[in-house]
Order: structure tokens, then C-alpha cells, then sequence
């Protein structure tokens, strides 16, 4: 059982940081690809608050959920899915700041419910390729 001895803020800190920056630029990327294409911003907005816009957003930003708990569980190398699930925490929490209001009830519900167990699903991942065999 993990206790709180076990826990490395920095871990922890530098994960949470990948994981928004990560959403942030990828999301910003996006944007300017569809700018690129001759697109208005007001179009661009548009897309990106659509059904598909929303759903590419959440995977995107799950996968960075993931990435950044991979993160820290390497880093903290041990404790691994707890270090995940804090990730996901201040994910959460960073989410409620700044939510934008207009967004579907089922984005809010989808984003907030699959948000901790990415976290923890990218801390699993770090346990799991900390206590794997070496390669033959």
C-alpha cells in the first residue's frame, strides 16, 4: 500500500504540466492546421466545438492525461498508478478552473469521468515497464 512518504511532487508536478501543455499545444496545432487550410477562426471554433471537434479534443486530451502519468510513475519509480492518479487530480481540478461554459453536458461528464482512470492507466503503464523482464 502506497503511502504519502512515497510520493515525488516533482514527479508529480512536471507529469501535470506535460499532460496540460501537451493538450494546450497539440489543441493549438490543430487550430493552426485547420487555419492553414484557409479556414476563418470563427470556422475553425466551430469545427473544434463540433461532435467531432469535442470527441478528437477529449481522445487528445486523454492521451496526454496518459503521457503525462506515464511520466511521473517513471520518474517516481514506485507508486507508479498513484502518482498517476494525481496527475489525473490536478488535471481535474485545472479542468474545473478554467472550464468553458457552453460545452455539452456529455463532454463535461466524458471528460471528468475518463480522466482518473487514464491517469491511472499511465501510471500502471510506468509500473508495468519498470518490473518488465529484460528483453531476451
Amino acid at each position: 500500500m502506497p503511502r504519502l512518504s512515497d510520493i515525488k511532487f516533482k514527479a508529480v508536478i512536471l507529469g501535470a504540466v506535460v499532460d496540460n501543455m501537451g493538450t494546450l499545444v497539440i489543441m493549438s496545432v490543430l487550430a493552426a492546421l485547420l487555419v492553414k487550410t484557409g479556414l476563418s477562426e470563427d470556422e475553425v471554433m466551430a469545427r473544434l466545438r463540433s461532435t467531432n471537434g469535442l470527441l478528437l479534443g477529449l481522445i487528445l486530451g486523454m492521451g496526454c492525461t496518459l503521457g503525462g502519468s506515464y511520466l511521473a510513475g517513471r520518474m517516481a519509480a514506485r507508486a507508479e498508478v498513484l502518482h498517476g492518479a494525481l496527475v489525473a487530480v490536478i488535471g481535474t481540478v485545472l479542468s474545473m478552473v478554467f472550464h468553458e461554459s457552453g460545452t455539452p453536458l456529455w463532454f463535461d461528464i466524458a471528460g471528468f469521468t475518463f480522466i482518473l482512470p487514464a491517469g491511472m492507466a499511465g501510471g500502471y503503464l510506468a509500473r508495468k515497464h519498470r518490473i518488465a523482464p529484460p528483453a531476451a
